[in-house]
Formats: structure tokens, C-alpha cells, sequence
């Protein structure tokens, strides 16, 4: 069985920050997404592809934490069976938003069901903008978790 992993990368660390202000300080900011996927995956299966959905840090952040958060996404590009895909931050400062990683992920899940790329789709989120998507691909008889 042939798994894919799709990681919306900007929730999982928003969801990471929100337990950590709550105390628990066992989850690191920078975690290693194709690990992740390898455990997700198990022991039964084949990993396929990862694709890792994120958007650069803004200019105007500390130049230390946009270093590492560079330096971070950089080492990922290198891994093994991982594909970065890089979104779009618009706004103003204060108020930014990402653009075109759920699109992204979306046309991606889709295309690779249509084109038989893998027979179990994961996705690693807290986002239910996905539901359509996973719909479609269960048209194709593809698994989705």
C-alpha cells in the first residue's frame, strides 16, 4: 500500500504553539516532517511522497528567528522523498494571511488520486477546508486519514 502525506505545516505549528503556551514544552517548534511521516505511515505500507505546504517568515520578524526558520525549511528541501511548497503571505503587518497552501494542497491530493501516485492519502492538519478535496479522492477509491 502506497501512502502519501500532505502536512499543512502552518497549522501543525500553530497547534504546537497553542500546547506549548499551555505548559507543555515537550513539543519542539522545529520537528523533523518526514520522521513524522515515517511513523505515520508504519511499518506495512510505503511512503511515497511528503509534501510539506508552508510559507516563508515575514521581513520584518527578528532576523535571528527568520534565519532559523529559513535554515529549518532548507534542510527539509534536502530530505528524502520531501517536497516544500511554498505559499504566499499578503497583508499588512499585524494582519497577514497565507495564500495558495490550501489550494495547493488541495490540486495535489486530487491530482495524485486521479493519477494513481499513492492508495492512502494522510493529512496532517486541524483544518476542515479539506473535506471537498477528501471527497473526490475517496471518488477514486482512495483511502484518506
Amino acid at each position: 500500500m502506497r501512502v502519501a502525506i500532505f502536512i499543512d505545516n502552518s497549522n501543525v505549528l500553530h497547534r504546537i504553539n497553542e500546547l506549548r503556551k499551555k505548559g507543555d514544552l515537550t513539543w519542539p517548534s522545529f520537528y523533523d516532517p518526514l520522521f513524522l511521516s515515517q511513523k505515520l505511515t508504519g511499518i506495512n505500507r510505503e511512503l511515497v511522497c511528503v509534501n510539506f505546504y508552508c510559507t516563508r517568515p515575514p521581513l520584518y520578524i527578528n532576523t535571528g528567528m527568520r534565519d532559523r526558520v529559513n535554515k529549518y525549511y532548507s534542510s527539509i528541501e534536502k530530505m528524502p522523498l520531501l517536497k516544500v511548497k511554498y505559499g504566499e503571505l499578503r497583508g499588512s503587518r499585524g494582519d497577514l494571511r497565507e495564500k495558495n497552501l490550501d489550494t495547493r494542497l488541495v490540486a495535489d491530493i486530487i491530482v495524485g488520486a486521479v493519477l494513481d501516485k499513492y492508495d492512502t492519502a494522510i493529512i496532517v492538519s486541524n483544518d476542515g477546508d479539506y473535506v471537498s478535496a477528501i471527497k473526490k479522492v475517496r471518488d477514486f477509491n482512495k483511502k484518506v486519514e
